[in-house]
């Protein structure tokens, strides 16, 4: 499942954009949790930039806490791929501020980051469980909390 994005820097020439090539595309081969959460937050409604630090927040358990030129450089990222689109509002006390919505493409994207973080999310149990193993820690495995969600990824499936 990908989304069609064309003519941006740095993504597929075929136009597909999943959450895979995205995480891969992080130096050090680390995934960022930073878009798929910044996502979510604008999936349920448009934000501005300071809520959007609270809610990265919220969302995480505090667990990622993004400064905000990391946000809006983010943000500006996402809207010239198409995720996000933006627009100026007027501000409960001062200035207009720009405050930014989910597209489609943005929700597709969404959906494909929470298949890719869900067979993540199963590989690095089955790797803790085999840590555990491997240094003779008896009976203290880690269980997945909601087993629907931990089963193999379909051959072909997501990202």
């Amino acid at each position: 499942m990908g989304i069609e994005v064309t003519g941006t820097v740095g993504l597929p020439t075929d136009g597909a954009v999943q959450a895979a090539d995205r995480a891969s595309a992080n130096p050090g081969g680390r995934t960022s949790l930073a878009e798929p959460t910044i996502l979510c937050a604008l999936a349920s409604r448009p934000i501005h930039g300071y809520e959007l630090k609270q809610a990265v927040q919220e969302i995480t358990g505090g667990f990622l806490s993004l400064d905000p030129p990391g946000i809006y450089r983010m943000l500006r990222h996402l809207e010239e791929t198409g995720m996000v689109e933006s627009s100026w509002t007027p501000g409960e006390s001062g200035p207009q501020r720009r405050e930014y919505t989910l597209t489609d493409a943005g929700r597709v994207l969404l959906a494909d980051w929470g298949q890719f973080l869900t067979r993540q999310r199963q590989a690095c149990l089955f790797t803790v469980n085999a840590i555990d193993a491997a240094l003779g820690i008896a009976n203290q495995t880690v269980e997945c909390a909601d087993p629907p969600l931990c089963a193999p990824a379909e051959p072909g499936g997501g990202a």
